[in-house]
């Protein structure tokens, strides 16, 4: 968690920063004779559209997940969960592959020089880890006999042992389990979001074809994950083997970036964005039986992406 917050904080501090050298520009331009118009030249975007491709990382806020079906709903409290990075591999240049780990693509369109906006997608990847939580609520039903069955009220248990982040031998492997063995967004929670956004030029070259600015905006989206549960052992509705999905509208999105843009040979540009926001899910299905889940969470995620810009327009 303080991790977390450092990272919530080192955007703010970067604006801070990039707002203290604006006011010491226009300090100096205030020196002008009144009247005299300012010369500084803008890289020219106005009219033109991007797109973008790039891979990303994501941290997670504990959330409280309550999951119910026939027989069955309980809530299990602060649960911890991780990213599923990909490592470093051909898996992001192969033509079959290059979707495998965690990406982002946006397509986006210069209102001006300054502001835009876009839309895309955000490809996360959401698990739990092995844990201990608290669950509290009511089994009157389960796949697996009837060790589960009862009623629980703030009950340590084991979560997310059958997942694939092996924990070997622990002392918590005696507390009772069974009822979470895995959940994950890992094909994977896709946010679909509509943005936007501002940029202000730190640095343009001479021949106005390279470009360093600082980007900011906000955004709103739809969460459209593929979900797969293990949830007191009845059948998932995503099943790995039989590479059966279950992508379906679980809910929404709202978040804010900031970032550093370097665009260069006039049509690309290279940007190191950072993204922070909220993500409610209240309607996520997890077993083929009709089982659902809802959670809500924050988030942060680190992007670099590249983009090429172009225009339907001919330029004289």
């Amino acid at each position: 968690m303080r991790t977390l917050r450092l990272m919530v904080c080192l955007p703010l501090l970067f604006v801070a920063f990039c707002a203290s050298a604006q006011i010491k520009k226009d300090s100096t331009s205030a020196e002008r004779p009144k009247g005299t118009i300012e010369t500084r030249e803008w890289f020219k975007r106005k009219g033109t559209f991007f797109f973008y491709w790039g891979y990303s990382r994501d941290m997670f806020s504990n959330s409280d997940i309550r999951f119910w079906g026939d027989g069955y709903n309980f809530k299990i409290t602060d649960v911890r969960a991780l990213d599923e990075p990909d490592p470093i591999s051909k898996e992001y240049i192969g033509l079959t592959s290059f979707t495998v780990p965690e990406y982002n693509y946006r397509v986006g369109y210069y209102l001006s020089d300054k502001v835009y906006v876009s839309f895309g997608e955000d490809h996360m990847k959401y698990h739990i880890v092995p844990q201990t939580t608290h669950l509290t609520g009511s089994i009157s039903k389960e796949a697996n006999g009837t060790a589960q069955i009862g009623t629980y009220n703030n009950q340590e248990v084991l979560v997310g042992e059958g997942s694939d982040n092996n924990m070997g031998a622990s002392i918590i492997q005696a507390l009772p389990q069974g009822f979470v063995q895995g959940f994950e967004h890992c094909d994977g929670l896709n946010d679909a979001s509509f943005e936007i956004g501002r940029l202000e030029q730190i640095w343009m070259s001479k021949n106005g074809k390279d470009a360093l600015s600082v980007v900011g905006g906000v955004g709103a989206g739809l969460v459209v994950p593929d979900t797969d549960a293990d949830v007191l052992g009845y059948p998932p509705k995503h099943d790995m083997a039989t590479g059966k999905k279950s992508y379906h509208l679980a809910g929404y999105s709202g978040s804010l970036h900031i970032g550093l843009q370097f665009d260069f040979c006039k049509h690309f540009f290279l940007l190191a964005k950072l993204k922070s926001g909220y993500i409610n899910l209240p309607d996520i299905l997890t077993t083929t039986t009709g089982g659902k889940a809802s959670q809500h969470f924050t988030f942060i995620e680190g992007q670099l992406v590249l983009a090429y810009t172009f225009s339907f327009k001919k330029h004289k």
